[in-house]
């Protein structure tokens, strides 16, 4: 029998978590440093062209410069939109919520949980005096009680405060409705999220719940889930699950439910080696999805028919002289960097702009080539533009950032390597600059 844990051994553990608690006050109060010193005040200059300010928090937050989150992003390894959202959270707890600022920073609630308060009811936009009403009557109430106690005792002190904003949210709730394809962990299976009308969802969970007891009396021997979840594959076909929910009632037809020819058609990106084709063996890589084997491809294309698009080269010299990007120069850089090159993006290359690595001359020749563009998002670009990042590609498809406080990135295929954050790097990072220069790059 297991002897009981004694009083001394967590100690280990309480010192880590308290060590983990003041770590993270030290960051909150560090990045709201870092906005104050950046803020923009009645006075500032604003140049339309160069920096902009931007508000990222509620009322009665200060204006900060637009470019702010990118030298976060980078420093936490993070992407700018996760670094804009902190900065919004850290400068409205402090702004709006004095009182739970002063309980989070003297350790007696935690601060992680302070600044998902702020997120919560900044979804309301709130003026600045209601907000610091709410933290009012809030603040006293918090210490000891669990998290789900604490949300439902925040949203009901906002529906008292605001009615008005909480109905207003609602509607923008509704007008905000979506289905999307999410990743998961692994590439042959996906994620749906949907925001619906709460009927709709109601109905949409009995035909699915409808449909898999149906595929069990066909005999189908997976668990209910799974067929639950097949059940989704069968709706996204309606003529199939009409002809399924016909069947199941006895109504006959001249096409069964099961024929090839009612299943969908569309488009999947599937990027394959040379090797592979020949081989049968070996990784694809699918758009939207990941990198899977080769064999599992027929999960994702099932029966339906293939077309194989010409193979293109990521690395190929291919250069013309105008601005305006070939369509074919514009595929190379997609399929070498996939994603944004800025330091830990991982923006998707085919919804970004082109972006000129070293700027665009007029009445120069072969500027415009894969060697010298890279995708960014606007963002992004303007600060390269006009917020003193310096960008710089010494072979094609590897990037190296330098922000305006001085802090260097690498960012390439394999992904983003922070450089020179103490003197014992400075040897690898030569060398690692010597080899960006001096190697060739596989065509």
């Amino acid at each position: 029998m297991n002897e009981s844990i004694g009083p001394g051994e967590t100690a280990r553990l309480r010192r880590a978590i308290d060590a983990r608690a003041r770590a993270e006050i030290e960051e909150v109060e560090a990045i709201a440093e870092l906005a104050e010193r950046h803020e923009w005040t009645a006075e500032t200059t604003v140049d339309v062209i160069g920096t902009r300010p931007v508000r990222l928090g509620a009322d009665g937050t200060a204006m900060v410069d637009e470019f702010l989150p990118l030298e976060v992003a980078a420093l936490k390894g993070i992407s700018v939109g996760a670094a804009t959202w902190l900065i919004r959270d850290v400068v409205n707890l402090k702004a709006r919520h004095p009182l739970l600022w002063f309980q989070a920073t003297k350790g007696l609630i935690p601060m992680f949980r302070a600044c998902q308060l702020a997120a919560e009811v900044a979804r309301f936009n709130l003026t600045l005096e209601q907000a610091q009403q709410w933290d009012a009557e809030l603040a006293p109430k918090l210490p000891g009680l669990p998290w789900r106690r604490v949300l439902q005792l925040a949203r009901g002190l906002v529906t008292d405060i605001a009615a008005g904003a909480v109905e207003a949210l609602a509607t923008e709730a509704r007008a905000a409705r979506f289905v999307r394809k999410l990743p998961t962990d692994d590439p042959s299976v996906a994620y749906l999220s949907a925001r619906v009308d709460a009927a709709d969802a109601i109905f949409f969970d009995a035909m699915v719940d409808r449909i898999a007891d149906i595929l069990g009396d066909r005999g189908d021997a997976d668990t209910k889930e799974v067929r639950r979840a097949k059940a989704v594959g069968v709706l996204a076909t309606p003529a199939r699950a009409h002809l399924l929910l016909d069947e199941a009632v006895g109504i006959e037809s001249s096409v069964r439910a099961d024929d090839p020819r009612l299943l969908p058609e569309t488009t999947v990106y599937v990027h394959v080696a040379e090797e592979t084709l020949l081989t049968g063996h070996g990784p694809a890589r699918v758009e939207d999805v990941g990198a899977l084997a080769a064999t599992m491809l027929a999960h994702l294309v099932g029966h339906t028919r293939i077309r194989i698009t010409p193979v293109i080269r990521p690395y190929a010299d291919v250069a013309v002289d105008s601005y305006e990007i070939p369509e074919r120069i514009r595929r190379q850089v997609v399929l070498r960097d996939t994603v944004e090159v800025f330091p830990y993006s991982a923006r998707s290359a085919r919804r970004q702009d082109l972006d000129h690595t070293a700027p665009y001359r007029q009445g120069g020749t072969k500027q415009t080539r894969a060697a010298n563009l890279g995708p960014l998002s606007r963002k992004v670009h303007r600060a390269k533009t006009h917020g003193g990042w310096r960008l710089d590609q010494p072979r094609p498809g590897v990037f190296r950032w330098t922000s305006p406080a001085g802090e260097r990135y690498r960012v390439s295929p394999s992904g983003t390597v922070r450089l020179g954050r103490n003197p014992r790097h400075r040897a690898f990072d030569e060398a690692l600059w010597r080899h960006d220069r001096e190697s060739s790059p596989p065509d």
